[in-house]
C-alpha cells in the first residue's frame, strides 16, 4: 500500500522525525486517521483530488500526528496511554507529570491534527444549520 504522505512532503510541512522512524510512524498515523475520515483517501486518490485545501489539511494532519508520536515516543493509543504517568515514588524519589500525552489526544489522534481534519471537511457528519 502506498503512503499518503511521502517523507519529502512530510519534511516540507515541517516534519521532525528521522527517515529511519518515518515509515512506521506514518503507517500508524494512517491507521488512526483513516477510520475517522471514512477511509476517504483509501477510496479516493489523494494525487488527483482537485480540492488542494482538503489535501493540504489531510497531509498536515498526518504530519502533526507523526510529529506528536515521534515527540512522545508512542504512535498507538496503547503506547500513548502507557506514557500517562501521574505519580511514581521509588526510594524517596517522586515523579509526577501534570500534563501527559493522553491530555492532548482524542481516540489516539493529536487534537491539533483533528482540527485540520475538521477544517478539511473530513469529520463532518450532518446537515449544516444556519
Amino acid at each position: 500500500m502506498e503512503m499518503l504522505l511521502t517523507f519529502a512532503e512530510y519534511q516540507d510541512l515541517g516534519g521532525t522525525a528521522t527517515e529511519d522512524n518515518y515509515k512506521k510512524l506514518e503507517q500508524d498515523a494512517e491507521d488512526l486517521i483513516n477510520p475517522i475520515t471514512n477511509d476517504y483517501y483509501v477510496l479516493n486518490s489523494i494525487d488527483t483530488d482537485e480540492d488542494k485545501y482538503r489535501v493540504r489539511c489531510f497531509k498536515k494532519a498526518l504530519e502533526l500526528q507523526i510529529n506528536f508520536s515521534n515527540d512522545i515516543g508512542a504512535s498507538t493509543p496503547y503506547g500513548m496511554s502507557d506514557q500517562d504517568i501521574k505519580s511514581v515514588s521509588v526510594d524517596g524519589t517522586s515523579v509526577t507529570k501534570g500534563t501527559t500525552p493522553i491530555n492532548f489526544v482524542t481516540g489516539g489522534i493529536y487534537n491539533v491534527a483533528l482540527e485540520y481534519l475538521y477544517r478539511g471537511g473530513f469529520l463532518y457528519r450532518g446537515i449544516p444549520h444556519a
